[in-house]
């Protein structure tokens, strides 16, 4: 008789542990979906009011990060694929009355020979106040964003794709340069 209680208990004991645990990964999928639904709904509250950072983590140059330094070429990439991670603090700021690029750049200058000359003139770095702004979104939900500037120096077009998630790759097209990209994440500024 005791034998059998034992054996009961330790059935019942071992169903409230099995039902505990699928009660607790079910409740722990909704937490992830209602994450993931806030974070996209933040997103899209950033993207709608203009208000943002995109924060640059890695530099894809085009030619897969060689670089032209007095006269002579080095490839940046230490693995050789042209992904150049960014340890500081390189982003471009939109606001809806202006926007502000910091922004590092790897490649060459393709047709102003004073360009290399000048030390002053590195990366992509300008302010602007004047410039064309579209948004559009697509059926996968990734909103792409094109700002053209024309009170920067060069002329550029700025295109930023962004993902539901706040994932982004800006790739800027410089008239004087290589084209360069470079992948981040949006968030407040």
């Amino acid at each position: 008789m005791k034998l059998l209680k034992h054996i009961m208990l330790t059935v019942c004991l071992l169903t409230a542990g099995i039902v505990y645990t699928f009660a607790q990964d079910t409740t722990r999928r909704e937490t992830r979906a209602e994450r993931k639904a806030m974070k996209e709904a933040d997103v899209k509250k950033l993207l709608e009011s203009r208000r943002f950072v995109f924060k640059a983590q890695y530099a894809n140059p085009l030619g897969g990060g060689v670089t032209s330094l007095n006269g002579r070429l080095f490839n940046f990439s230490p693995d050789g694929t042209g992904h150049i991670y960014l340890n500081y603090n390189y982003d471009l700021t939109i606001r809806p009355d202006s926007v502000i690029a910091y922004l590092p750049y790897y490649g060459r200058g393709q047709f102003d020979v004073a360009y290399n000359a000048n030390s002053n003139d590195n990366g992509v770095m300008f302010k602007s106040t004047k410039f064309g702004y579209t948004s559009k979104t697509n059926k996968k939900r990734i909103t792409t964003i094109i700002i053209t500037p024309q009170d920067a120096k060069y002329n550029r077009r700025l295109t930023l794709s962004v993902s539901p998630e706040g994932y982004a790759n800006l790739s800027v097209i410089i008239t004087n340069r290589s084209a360069i990209s470079y992948d981040g994440y949006i968030a407040e500024k």
